[in-house]
């Protein structure tokens, strides 16, 4: 992982593959374990969120191998933050499970969304559509990123000092909820389905990697 603002970047042999978190979210939701990706210089942005991946995976559809499905069970707490208000747990659990605050002044101000997951179907119903959002100071680095280029204003959610700009909202807590689709695109660098409970308190890209780290280092 050679990058982690505003979107994770993979490096390797001098090659950077930008924004991944989005497919991976979906192939983690999917239990997709399979699966050769041909990309050159960045994966799609399609509308910011995971929602378009999910429909050209149902379009091409799923083949069920002779082989085991493995998952990586947390058995142990593993926890990163910064001893005050950032935080992110994954601890041992049953289910797979996301839960996360956010917390950002006006207009998004604090939300919390609890996502338990069960199956691809309630993924897609409750996450899959949230869409990645940046603020207007930002505007600069989300163009960089391939978001509003163009004069393109449809793939993420423009924030201004006082509402958001370009788009209507898909839910009232479509912010959180984007946070949480990061998070399962980011933890399925472990390569495996994970089974554990991830609770996460204003935390981004740079903590879901280090997390990882851990849990690698590990197992």
């Amino acid at each position: 992982v050679a990058e982690t603002d505003y979107a994770t970047t993979l490096t390797r042999d001098g090659e950077s593959i930008r924004t991944v978190e989005h497919l991976l979210s979906a192939l983690h939701a999917c239990g997709i374990t399979n699966l050769l990706v041909k990309v050159h210089g960045e994966i799609p942005v399609v509308d910011g969120s995971a929602l378009g991946f999910l429909e050209h995976l149902e379009e091409v559809g799923l083949v069920d191998q002779d082989a085991p499905v493995k998952e990586l069970v947390i058995d142990r707490r593993y926890e990163v933050g910064d001893g005050r208000d950032k935080s992110l747990v994954i601890e041992p659990a049953d289910v797979f499970s996301v839960s996360y605050l956010l917390r950002y002044p006006p207009p998004i101000g604090e939300q919390f969304y609890d996502f338990v997951f069960t199956d691809c179907e309630a993924y897609r119903e409750e996450i899959a559509p949230a869409r990645t959002f940046g603020f207007m100071r930002d505007l600069k680095m989300i163009n960089e990123l391939g978001l509003g280029t163009g004069g393109r204003l449809d793939n993420f959610i423009l924030v201004g000092e006082d509402n958001v700009i370009n788009t209507d909202l898909r839910f009232p807590d479509e912010f959180v909820r984007h946070k949480i689709l990061d998070i399962i695109g980011d933890l399925y660098m472990l390569g495996y389905p994970v089974r554990g409970k991830v609770t996460a308190k204003l935390t981004g890209h740079r903590d879901n990697i280090e997390i990882q780290r851990q849990i690698l280092a590990a197992t």
